[in-house]
C-alpha cells in the first residue's frame, strides 16, 4: 500500500526547508501535482475544462478568494484554509514509507468526533450519489427480499439521484472506470435491483406542499411495499438545494416503530445543514446518515460518506459488494472491519484524492464545530437579514417560496427567482453572474460570483444563494481579533450587497434589450449540463 502512495505522489518536493505558507501560495510543479491529485477519484463532473481550468461547478483545483461564493448547495471552490490542510496531508504521506490506511483512518475518526457516537461506522465515497450506492449495499445485505428505494425530491438533490437508489450508472463515467453504461445495472446487481417510488416536496406548480402531505405520502409507499412483502428504504431529506426538507424526523420515527427493522431510514443530508447534534440523534434512531464535506462545509466537490449506526454495523459482518462498485468505491474507503465485503470483484486500494478532500473539508467542519453556538446562529441570522432586506427593496427579485419573507428561523439557502422565473434566462442570468460584467474594466461589479446551479419548480426556475461554514468561520476569526459584530460581519455583508447590484444589472439590461455585458467574455463556469439539456438552452 505504501508504494501506490509512492508511485502516486512521487517526486513532490519537501517544504521543510521552506517557508511554508509561501509554498501554498506560490504556484511550484508540486502544487500542480497536489491539484491534479485534488480532482482525482471522480468523474467528469469534477474534471478541469482544458480552456477555463475549472470544473462543471465552476471551481477551480485550488483557492479563488477574490471571487464571490454564495453557491455552497452546490460546489465551492476549496478555501485557503483546507486547500492549506490538504497541503500538508499531500507532503505528509507523499513520502516513500508512508501508510494511506492511517489517512483514511484518521478521516473517518475525526468525522465520528465530529458527531460523537462511539460504534458507528464510516464508509467514505465520492459523493452523495455514490454514497447512495452504499445505502444500497448495505440495504441489500440486511434484507433477503427485494427492495422498494422511496426517494424525495430527487430532482432537488442530484441529477445522479434516481439512477443511483436503483443500483445503476448515473453518468458515462466514474471514480475508477473511464467508461460505464449510463443507465445500466452495476455487475452483481439484479436489472431491477431496486424499485423507485418517488415523493414530491412540491406541487405542479412549483409551490410547497404541505409537511403533512409529505408524510402521509411516504408512509403510504412503505405501506404499499410491505404489503408486497418487500423492504422499504425510505429517504429523510434534511435539507434540498432550494432548502426544503421532506419527511419529518417524527413521522420517520413513527414509520420504524411500526414496522420495525421490516425497513430501513436513510437520512441525506448531504447539504449538511443540520446539527452534529441531530445526526448523532438520527444514527442513534438505526438510521443511515449520508454526509457530504462539499457543500455547506466548504470542502472541494466530491468528498461524501455513508455513517452507519452501531445497531446496523453489528449486522453487516457478512457483507459482500457487488463487483459494479469498484467503479466507485476502493478498499479504504471502508473500515478494517469490512475487509471481508471485496471479494466479488477488483477493488482499488484507495481513493487518494478523496482522502485529500476530507482533509480539506474537516479543517473548515472542525473550526465550524468549535465555534461558539451563538457565534454561528448570529452569523445566520445576519446573512438572512442581509439577503431578505435585499430581494425586498429590489422589485425584480423575489423568492421562490413565499415563507422566505417571514421573520422565523433564519435559514441558509435561499431560491430568488428573477424575470419572471424563467428557467432559460435564470440559466444565462447565473452563467452572466459567474463571467466579468465588462462595464469600466476595473469595475468591483467585474468580480465573478457564483451562485448555485439553478433549480427548476415546476415551470419556475430559481438562483439559489447559499450560506457556508468558511464564511461563518471568517466572521468568527475576525471577531476573535477584538472586531465588534458589526465590523467582523462586514466584508461578508459587502460580498452580498456586491452580488445583489450585479445581479440587478444584469437584470435590468436584460429587461431593457441591452447587451447584459459590453464586451464578449468566457464564464468561468462549465456549462450546467442537465439544466440545459432539459431546457434546450443553447
Amino acid at each position: 500500500m505504501a508504494a501506490v502512495a509512492g508511485r502516486l505522489w512521487a517526486d513532490v518536493d519537501s517544504p521543510e526547508n521552506s517557508n511554508f505558507s509561501e509554498h501554498v501560495t506560490r504556484r511550484t510543479p508540486a502544487q500542480a501535482r497536489l491539484d491534479m491529485m485534488l480532482i482525482s477519484g471522480g468523474d467528469e463532473r469534477i474534471w478541469l475544462d482544458p480552456v477555463t481550468r475549472r470544473n462543471r461547478y465552476g471551481a477551480p483545483a485550488s483557492p479563488a478568494s477574490e471571487e464571490l461564493w454564495f453557491s455552497s448547495a452546490a460546489a465551492s471552490a476549496i478555501s485557503p484554509r483546507g486547500y492549506a490542510a490538504a497541503t500538508r496531508a499531500f507532503y505528509a504521506h507523499a513520502r516513500m514509507g508512508a501508510d494511506p490506511a492511517a489517512l483514511f483512518n484518521d478521516i473517518r475518526i475525526r468525522i465520528a468526533a465530529l458527531v460523537g457516537l462511539p460504534g458507528m461506522e464510516v464508509a467514505l465515497a465520492a459523493s452523495a450519489a455514490e454514497a447512495e450506492f452504499t445505502a444500497l449495499a448495505v440495504a441489500r445485505a440486511l434484507f433477503d427480499r427485494q427492495i422498494v428505494n422511496i426517494l424525495i425530491a430527487p430532482d432537488e438533490v442530484s441529477d445522479g439521484a434516481r439512477a443511483a437508489a436503483s443500483g445503476r450508472h448515473f453518468g458515462d463515467t466514474a471514480a475508477f472506470a473511464p467508461h460505464v453504461e449510463r443507465g445500466a445495472p452495476l455487475a452483481g446487481w439484479a436489472e431491477e435491483e431496486a424499485a423507485l417510488r418517488t415523493v414530491a416536496i412540491r406541487d405542479d406548480e412549483g409551490l410547497a406542499l404541505p409537511a403533512f402531505e409529505i408524510d402521509r405520502a411516504a408512509a403510504r409507499h412503505v405501506a404499499d411495499a410491505l404489503a408486497q412483502h418487500c423492504a422499504p428504504i425510505l429517504h429523510l431529506l434534511d435539507s434540498s438545494k432550494t432548502g426544503r426538507a421532506g419527511l419529518s424526523r417524527e413521522a420517520a420515527r413513527g414509520i420504524v416503530a411500526s414496522c420495525g427493522d421490516r425497513a430501513l431510514v436513510v437520512v441525506d443530508a448531504s447539504q449538511l445543514r443540520c446539527t452534529f447534534e441531530d445526526i448523532r440523534a438520527d444514527l442513534e434512531a438505526g438510521f443511515l446518515v449520508i454526509i457530504s464535506g462539499s457543500k455547506f462545509a466548504g470542502g472541494p466537490a466530491f468528498c461524501g460518506a455513508l455513517l452507519i449506526p452501531p445497531c446496523k454495523a453489528a449486522q453487516l459482518r457478512d457483507m459482500k459488494l457487488p463487483a459494479g462498485l469498484g467503479a466507485y468505491t476502493a478498499r479504504l474507503d471502508w473500515p478494517e472491519s469490512f475487509a471481508h465485503a471485496f471479494g466479488a470483484g477488483s477493488f482499488a486500494p484507495a481513493n487518494l484524492g478523496l482522502a485529500l478532500r476530507w482533509v480539506a473539508a474537516l479543517s473548515e467542519m472542525e473550526a465550524f464545530a468549535g465555534t461558539p453556538a451563538a457565534i454561528r446562529d448570529s452569523v445566520v441570522a445576519r446573512f438572512a437579514e442581509t439577503v431578505r432586506r435585499a430581494v425586498a427593496s429590489n422589485m425584480n427579485l423575489d423568492f421562490l417560496d413565499a415563507e422566505s419573507w417571514r421573520l422565523g428561523q433564519p435559514a441558509t439557502i435561499y431560491p430568488v427567482v428573477a424575470l419572471g422565473a424563467d428557467p432559460a434566462q435564470t440559466q444565462r442570468l447565473h452563467d452572466w453572474l459567474a463571467s466579468p460584467l465588462g462595464a469600466q474594466g476595473a469595475s468591483d461589479l467585474d468580480r465573478i460570483c457564483h451562485l448555485g446551479q439553478p433549480t427548476v419548480a415546476g415551470e419556475r426556475a430559481a438562483l439559489t444563494i447559499s450560506l457556508s461554514m468558511p464564511q461563518i468561520n471568517g466572521v468568527a476569526e475576525r471577531l476573535s481579533q477584538n472586531m465588534d459584530f458589526d465590523a467582523a460581519f462586514m466584508p461578508l455583508r459587502r460580498d452580498i450587497e456586491l452580488l445583489f447590484r450585479k445581479l440587478d444589472v444584469l437584470v435590468s439590461r436584460t429587461r431593457t434589450g441591452a447587451p447584459p455585458m459590453s464586451r464578449p467574455a468566457r464564464s468561468s463556469l462549465a456549462p450546467a449540463h442537465a439544466l440545459r439539456q432539459r431546457l434546450g438552452v443553447p
